[in-house]
Order: C-alpha cells, then sequence, then structure tokens
C-alpha cells in the first residue's frame, strides 16, 4: 500500500510537496536528512465520515480535530522515517500557509480564506509530514486565482453583519452576532461568506462539519 492509499483510509489526501530551505531547516532545528515537506489535508469533508465517529470527536474533551490529527499522524509516523509537524502546535507555529503556497496552486481570496482552483474554500491542512522524499501523486500547479474572473464576488455580500470588506475580516463583529443570535443561519451550517463562492460548490462542507468548524471559532473566543 502507497502513501496516497494510506492516507485516504482516513479521508486525507497528499497536498503537494515542498523542499525547506536550508535557512527554514536551521531556523527550526530540522535534520538535514528530511528536507522534503509533504502537506496532509481534506478535500471537502473527507474525513468527516471517519472523524464524527472517532473517540476523539465523540469523548466531549476539547479540541477533538487536532487530537485526531496528531493521532492520525503519529501512526503514519510510525511506520514511515517521517517527523509529523502541526498547524496548531505553538507558539512559535510553522508558517503553514507560506508552505502550502509553495506546495500548490493557492491565492488568497477576498475573505482571507486561501482558494484553490480545483477545490475552492473547501479544503485545509491537517499536518505535515517531514521525510527524505514522498512518493506520492502531486498536483499539477497552476497560476492565478478564480477570484480574478469573479465580477461579482458575492463572499463579500452574503455575511449578515458585513464582516467582510474585501481588506479584512471583522472578527469581533462576526463572534459577536454568532453568540447573540443563535437562530441564525450561519450559526447552524457555518460561515455564509464561504458558500457564496461559486467556486466548487459540491465540495462544500456537510452542514454538520460547518457547525463543528464554527463552535470550535466561538469556543476559542470565550
Amino acid at each position: 500500500m502507497n502513501l496516497d492509499q494510506r492516507l485516504h483510509q482516513y479521508g486525507l489526501f497528499a497536498r503537494g510537496v515542498t523542499r525547506l530551505t536550508a535557512a527554514e531547516i536551521k531556523t527550526y532545528g530540522f535534520a538535514a536528512d528530511k528536507p522534503a515537506l509533504l502537506l496532509v489535508g481534506n478535500i471537502g469533508s473527507s474525513y468527516w465520515p471517519l472523524f464524527s465517529q472517532s473517540a476523539e470527536y465523540l469523548d466531549g474533551a476539547a479540541d477533538p480535530l487536532d487530537r485526531w490529527s496528531r493521532r492520525v499522524a503519529n501512526e503514519l509516523a510510525s511506520e514511515l522515517p517521517v517527523q509529523p509537524l502541526y498547524p496548531f502546535a505553538g507558539p512559535p507555529y510553522y508558517p503553514f500557509q507560506q508552505w502550502a503556497q509553495r506546495a500548490e496552486s493557492l491565492a488568497q481570496s477576498p475573505i482571507g480564506v486561501m482558494i484553490h482552483p480545483e477545490f475552492g474554500l473547501w479544503h485545509s491542512y491537517r499536518f505535515a509530514l517531514l521525510g527524505a522524499e514522498f512518493d506520492v501523486t502531486e498536483p499539477a500547479l497552476q497560476t492565478g486565482s478564480p477570484c480574478l474572473d469573479c465580477a461579482t464576488r458575492p463572499c463579500l455580500h452574503r455575511c449578515p453583519v458585513d464582516a467582510f470588506d474585501g481588506n479584512g475580516y471583522d472578527v469581533d463583529r462576526c463572534a459577536d452576532f454568532l453568540l447573540q443570535t443563535p437562530q441564525a443561519e450561519c450559526r447552524s451550517r457555518g460561515c455564509l461568506a464561504r458558500y457564496a463562492c461559486p467556486v466548487a460548490t459540491g465540495l462544500s462542507y456537510l452542514p454538520e462539519q460547518g457547525k463543528f468548524h464554527l463552535d470550535a471559532f466561538l469556543n476559542a473566543r470565550k
């Protein structure tokens, strides 16, 4: 079984590979014989059926998705000569967005979330694996952003409290509205600005997954 197949067992994908620079290896204290970095993440709700039945999701303790991601990465690391790295472990935090932009086709959307030409806003990174080389199927890199051809930019007009203006995200306005308006549509299924994006609508998160991420956002604000 190759690594692609192993990741698919968890509903995850090899999202791309980049090679760390000598400066990065020195800055973070990585082993010089493991310069290849494989980004691992989900596409749409690919991991949700498995994760939502996991012990981490069902035990009621904090940070279930982060704990599940650690377990999965550690299981892979027990089988391969790799070192797991996490976007949520810190401070200091690893520059996952910078790495991701080097590993695959990404651009910043008007609402701040990184947009992919094929997956739209419906993707994320759960961890990375640091190793010597990786035999995985890598995506073809593309240039440009789908947002450049989007004339109406509906993502900027769907938020009920106008938390996005194309230049930034008013986190406090968003969180205050959600906490004070439990009956709001976005409170039950996730960010409506994200759902308004016309790219890859077939990959949008399941409502229960959208609510899970929104609940995590609000819990972090308390």
